[in-house]
């Protein structure tokens, strides 16, 4: 793939947003921005630019065009009309397309676009229907695909040469901060509160351990259903540009996932997930308790780089809690392999990947 090649990122965004989703776009595009490429970021729509590169942490730009003049809702026929937008403008022949929505890389596939999809979960809904509908029929042959966990591509059943694994990352650039520990006896966490996240059991934590500071950033609003503790302190959501600095108040995070994850769009995400909030965690060299989950054990390793604990076992929790704020020898040991883990996992490494399956697929030569 040349770098001269136009390079498409088709998201169905409307910016600004507080999704995970958001931030996985701006940053993939700022590491192709990065290793030299002209990539063109195409969103539904856009406020304030330099704004959104700001709050982002974006430091290598990249241009961003809206389809529409103003935010709209997404259904069936908003996507099919956003992605014709696309797909029939004249200067975007001869490119290569890059996107999360399936509705668009259906279209893409079906006019014989150079298309990657990828998938962060399973196809749902009436796009579901859509979807195994043209693979019958054999007509989205051409489309190729990345899948951020291996267990997606059992369901779809792709051809090993058009699909390629690749998990979250994370720009450690953003993270590089002295850590100044403002809160020594606290343990925090950052992300939304959707179901499954863990954060009702962050508040069964913290009537268990009344000498421990629990600092959580997403909803404020939060607490209004909830009765008020002492030793919990709920933050607004905090843009991503704010997250490096946040962290380097803090030794611990908590990553609590239940066994049942829900995403921004009532998604079920547990089989699947690979948690921008836990590459963060590494990169700011936190010392990480979380769920003992499979689907990130490839990754985050017991005693390693983190503390696993058994999935919603209060009990358990709270001892390996307790034993970190004491004098403990593996917490450098800890933080040092959590950065260890995060430098193999960049976005420019994850674009390097991208670019080099894009070359085998499309017939470019490749240029780095």
């Amino acid at each position: 793939m040349k770098k001269s090649t136009p390079l498409y990122y088709v998201a169905e965004l409307n910016l600004p947003s507080k999704s995970a989703y958001s931030i996985h776009v701006l940053k993939m595009c700022e590491a192709f921005s990065k290793l030299g490429f002209k990539i063109n970021l195409l969103i539904i729509n856009l406020k304030n630019k330099n704004q959104i590169f700001r709050s982002y942490n974006v430091k290598n730009r990249f241009q961003i065009n809206s389809i529409f003049n103003k935010p709209i809702k997404l259904n069936f026929i908003s996507r099919i009309i956003f992605s014709l937008k696309i797909l029939f403008d004249k200067s975007n022949k001869n490119s290569i397309f890059i996107s999360r929505s399936i509705i668009f890389a259906l279209i893409a596939s079906l006019v014989k676009k150079n298309i990657i999809l990828e998938l962060h979960h399973e196809i749902t809904g009436f796009s579901k229907f859509f979807y195994f509908f043209l693979k019958n029929l054999g007509l989205i042959n051409n489309l190729n695909y990345i899948f951020l966990n291996k267990r997606l591509n059992k369901i779809y059943k792709i051809d090993f040469k058009k699909n390629i694994i690749l998990d979250d990352a994370v720009n450690i650039e953003d993270f590089k901060l002295t850590k100044s520990i403002k809160y020594k006896r606290a343990c925090v966490y950052v992300g939304s509160f959707f179901e499954g996240k863990g954060i009702e059991q962050i508040l069964r934590l913290s009537l268990l351990n009344k000498n421990i500071n629990f600092h959580l950033y997403g909803d404020k609003q939060f607490l209004k259903n909830h009765q008020k503790l002492k030793n919990v302190k709920i933050f607004n959501f905090i843009n991503y540009n704010k997250i490096p600095e946040t962290l380097s108040k803090y030794e611990i995070a908590l990553m609590p996932y239940q066994k049942k994850v829900k995403g921004r769009s009532s998604i079920w995400l547990e089989k699947y997930m690979s948690p921008l909030k836990m590459f963060d965690y590494l990169a700011a060299r936190m010392i990480i308790v979380a769920s003992n989950l499979e689907v990130y054990k490839h990754i985050l390793k017991n005693n390693y780089n983190s503390i696993l604990v058994k999935v919603n076992d209060d009990k358990l929790w709270s001892q390996n809690i307790q034993k970190l704020f004491k004098p403990n020898s593996r917490k450098n040991r800890l933080m040092n392999n959590a950065y260890k883990t995060a430098e193999k996992y960049t976005w420019e490494k994850r674009c390097k990947k991208i670019i080099h399956f894009g070359n085998q697929r499309f017939n470019y030569w490749l240029d780095l």
